[in-house]
């Protein structure tokens, strides 16, 4: 028993230790991330290095693979790119690729205004789900489930 056990979980905590991942931010945070011309998130964005994204990525010298070029466009309009990585930790390497919003750009209290209605909405939802998680705790007593007409405690 213990032993088909171990055989259905340990391929299963294997796979998940070795999958990594790149998280692009910018700064400041809450600008548009896209890559070859095709948007792909807010940053912070993170994505998960799954095989299949793997075989867009070109090696480099080394065998490092490389990540490609991301683009940030803030509010304001300013735009600035990241050079293409490289990955040479592999595809288990957990990456944090930085865009800096150019300090030239107009519009920088636009951005940062944008970045802070972020850091607010962060926070509530950080607070429901504090009260959620209290109101769930405080409960205790058995639950009520009702299926077909029928309550179930």
């Amino acid at each position: 028993m213990i032993k088909s056990l171990l055989m259905v979980v340990l391929p299963a905590f294997t796979l998940s230790a070795c999958m990594g991942s790149i998280t692009v931010l910018s700064v400041p945070e809450g600008a548009l991330i896209s890559s070859n011309n095709e948007s792909i998130g807010i940053a912070p964005h993170r994505i998960e290095l799954t095989p299949d994204i793997s075989k867009a990525m070109l090696k480099a010298e080394g065998s490092c693979y490389e990540a490609p070029s991301f683009t940030a466009r803030w509010a304001s309009g300013a735009i600035a790119s990241s050079p293409v990585t490289p990955l040479c930790d592999g595809l288990n390497g957990n990456y944090r690729i930085f865009i800096r919003r150019p300090v030239d750009a107009p519009g920088l209290n636009k951005d940062l205004q944008v970045e802070a209605r972020r850091e607010e909405a962060a926070a509530r939802r950080r607070e429901a789900r504090a009260i959620n998680n209290e109101a769930n705790s405080e409960e205790g007593g058995p639950s009520l489930i009702s299926i077909g007409g029928w309550q179930i405690y």
